[in-house]
């Protein structure tokens, strides 16, 4: 008899073990849709400049002629940075959803706190770094744009007698560059390489220059 009764239990124990992995509902998992990376015609791709502040604490990243169709602009700026003697790299990025013709944001170099008063704490170190835009249009198409950057003092860009992006362009200056400013030269989403100063400086301009 107990054996009878023990055979019953295990019996619906199977069964009910059955049954209820056969009531699990299978969980639908939607992949995440990779955004279309297009090319932007060289007659939209807007004016981009990164211009440091006379005392190289801050670069301010302006961009003109943005076409209508762009809903969203993402933006990330890297760069090495000394601090306590070692070197680390820093980031500074956001996302800028109100889209305008014109757009500029100030991007500080070092760390802010305004707790009580704001207090300052500014990276050394720097000689460059990396700008990566991303203009995503109201399709949700991606059309990128990189490129590293060069950041050189007057004093140091005087010391070497040039400036150079990596090894694929060199600028050697034609005027001697006015003192106590800071450089950035990065490439052109136009085409070819530009030079930006933090004061006005006779060799800011695109290169290469044409006729």
């Amino acid at each position: 008899m107990k054996k009878n009764l023990l055979s019953i239990g295990l019996v619906l124990l199977f069964s009910f073990f059955i049954s209820a992995c056969g009531s699990k509902t299978a969980v639908k998992i939607t992949p995440t849709p990779t955004p279309k990376l297009v090319e932007m015609p060289l007659s939209d791709r807007p004016e981009i400049s990164l211009t440091p502040r006379t005392d190289g604490h801050m670069l301010y990243l302006k961009i003109n002629g943005i076409p209508d169709y762009v809903s969203q602009i993402e933006y990330e700026v890297l760069y090495n940075a000394v601090d306590n003697g070692a070197e680390i790299e820093k980031g500074i990025g956001d996302t800028i959803k109100e889209i305008s013709a014109s757009l500029e944001r100030s991007l500080l170099l070092g760390t802010e706190s305004c707790t009580n008063g704001c207090k300052y704490k500014f990276d050394t170190g720097i000689v460059g770094g990396t700008l990566t835009l991303s203009f995503i249009d109201k399709n949700g198409q991606v059309s990128s744009f990189e490129t590293p950057f060069t950041f050189l003092s007057s004093a140091d860009f005087k010391s070497a007698g040039k400036i150079s992006l990596g090894t694929e362009f060199t600028l050697t200056p034609t005027k001697t560059p006015s003192a106590n400013n800071y450089f950035i030269l990065m490439k052109d989403y136009r085409g070819g390489y530009s030079l930006f100063s933090s004061a006005t400086d006779p060799n800011v301009g695109n290169y290469p220059q044409t006729p």
